[in-house]
């Protein structure tokens, strides 16, 4: 019995210890894995800009493979599963569709960029730093309103659901199924309710109230029972293009491409 007793004690002090390394070697591996990932999917965003759309497919088939088999994957619900899916599936789509223009395969890519970035960090995901992207319709839409400008204030509401489709994708492996919930009700009431919003002041009260949100989950506002100060800081000053979007999505790629070199835990 002593004997046993002793084999039993070897075994679980083996055991302990061996859990440490298995666990360190597990975290190892998952960088490397995902520092690999994202090799492939900047890859992707270069053959992009380049226009070079049938390589850019068959990097993207190749890592959608890798992206779908990992942990973080695995693990999510069902529902965030089948957006992570459908995030890839349609990304590869519009890459191979010689109908799509460039801006849009362009935009398809950068749901990937963004979604497998989410997937990867927990620390300042990459979405966060689009904030002022998505906040920029919501001042164009109440300049519109002010001037009494119809065809502003709709290619706003337009400009809103493009690029909230683009973020969309990350913010459902990050957001909870309510936070989710409400950003989709506030988007579909200002594209179901244009014409109301232009001219009814019940209706722009909530666009003040989807916009305070959005600007809550970019800017981590607390207080929402408060007027929003971010109407005020931007109205004095022009709209942000599309174009800046752009230059300051080449410099945050090549932010997480210098992070990238030295992996850290996720």
């Amino acid at each position: 019995m002593k004997r046993l007793g002793w084999t039993v004690a070897i075994f679980c002090l083996a055991f302990g210890l061996a859990k440490p390394v298995l666990a360190a070697e597990h975290t190892i591996n998952n960088q490397k894995e995902w520092s690999e990932i994202n090799e492939l999917t900047a890859e992707i965003w270069e053959l992009g800009k380049i226009e070079h759309f049938d390589e850019a497919a068959d990097v993207l088939k190749f890592a959608a493979k890798d992206i779908t088999n990992t942990g973080e994957v695995i693990t999510l619900r069902p529902d965030q599963q089948r957006m992570v899916d459908y995030t890839l599936s349609d990304a590869l789509m519009s890459l191979k569709n010689p109908e799509w223009t460039k801006e849009n395969k362009l935009n398809k890519l950068t749901e990937v960029r963004l979604l497998v970035d989410a997937l990867q960090t927990d620390y300042e995901p990459l979405w966060k730093k689009t904030g002022l992207m998505i906040l920029e319709p919501f001042i164009s839409m109440e300049k519109g309103i002010n001037k009494n400008d119809s065809s502003s204030f709709h290619q706003a509401v337009n400009l809103l659901l493009q690029r909230y489709e683009t973020v969309r994708p990350a913010l459902s492996v990050d957001l909870s199924t309510k936070e989710l919930a409400r950003l989709d009700e506030h988007v579909s009431f200002v594209d179901l309710n244009r014409s109301a919003i232009l001219t009814d002041e019940n209706h722009q009260k909530q666009l003040e109230v989807a916009a305070a949100d959005f600007e809550a989950l970019f800017f981590a506002k607390k207080d929402n029972s408060e007027p929003s100060l971010f109407w005020l800081i931007f109205s004095i000053g022009g709209i942000i293009s599309s174009t800046l979007f752009y230059v300051g999505w080449r410099k945050y790629k090549g932010d997480k491409e210098e992070e990238m070199r030295v992996p850290q835990k996720r």
